[in-house]
């Protein structure tokens, strides 16, 4: 019989896979934060980036939708004003294309998607459904690393601004 554990040694567990496993370790974002990427490389990772930051709002949409508990939606749906904001400029997704304005890219051309790699396009709409189709305890699992965000994000964005 499995043991269930209680939820901090959960959270501390997943703390431990994230901090020995997650993708901020892999080598291109040590070379994305450390600077030791080109400009082009840069360009390249922020314009299929954006795709993934356009689409979790419509995973969120999606795994809200699902959701039969009135208070459970409440918490969830703030996710998407994160991304999408709450007005024309604000949120997520816009300080998104406010970099792929800075790397001189048309917001026209972001936007459309259409310099992006068939192979994230497809791994993309692939987390889009799995949290469709799965259940919806693997659904919430799924976005499991909003609890690593914060860490990544701070380390992007000083390995960038002192880079770039």
């Amino acid at each position: 019989m499995t043991k269930l554990l209680s939820s901090s040694a959960l959270e501390a567990a997943l703390r431990d896979i994230g901090h020995r496993r997650y993708h901020n370790l892999h080598p291109f974002h040590a070379a994305l934060h450390g600077g030791r990427l080109s400009r082009d490389q840069v360009r390249a990772w922020a314009l299929n980036r954006y795709f993934y930051q356009a689409m979790i709002p419509v995973k969120d949409a999606t795994l809200l939708a699902r959701m039969q508990e009135a208070a459970l939606r409440r918490i969830w749906r703030q996710r998407i004003v994160d991304h999408d904001g709450t007005s024309d400029g604000d949120g997520g997704l816009e300080r998104w294309l406010k970099l792929t304005d800075s790397l001189d890219f048309p917001r026209d051309y972001v936007v459309s998607t259409r310099g992006l790699l068939p192979a994230i396009r497809f791994a993309v709409q692939a987390y889009v459904d799995f949290v469709r189709d799965r259940s919806l305890l693997e659904a919430i699992a799924s976005s499991l690393t909003e609890m690593f965000a914060p860490t990544i994000i701070s380390e992007r964005i000083a390995g960038m601004l002192a880079s770039y």
